[in-house]
């Protein structure tokens, strides 16, 4: 999958700020070609960082003239200059962002879920689970 990786779109959702980047091989090397921001939108009247991470990528997407999106869906994989091979994503929120997990067993993958996003820093409102 590795040789695979030819156009990365990269997001870190901040406090106040949330970035994007485009990375793209060239000439066996990866570069960091495009960057777009956008106000994170984790507070009213939004409520759902997915919004911010969505008006980054569509600054990238006029800077670079490459179609990443189709509606609010990452475009996967890249065929010319339409979609990405991958999705990263980190969050540089002071604090933490608050979270909810779901798992399909609460004992199980919902408690991996919830280690999972306690491990990255998030503050984990709810677990849900298909036996809650």
């Amino acid at each position: 999958m590795g040789s695979d990786l030819n156009v990365i779109i990269a997001t870190d959702c901040g406090s106040t700020t949330t970035k994007a980047i485009l990375i793209e091989k060239k000439d066996g090397q990866y570069r960091q070609t495009f960057r777009g921001e956008a106000p994170t939108t984790v507070e009213a009247p939004f409520e759902d960082v997915t919004r911010g991470v969505l008006n980054a990528i569509q600054e990238v997407e006029e800077l670079s003239g490459r179609k990443i999106l189709d509606g609010d869906r990452i475009i996967t994989p890249a065929e010319g200059d339409v979609g990405v091979d991958t999705y990263i994503s980190t969050s540089s929120a002071g604090g933490g962002l608050q979270m909810m997990v779901g798992g399909v067993v609460q004992a199980m993958t919902g408690e991996s879920a919830q280690r999972c996003a306690l491990g990255a820093g998030a503050i984990v409102m709810d677990t849900l689970a298909a036996n809650d």
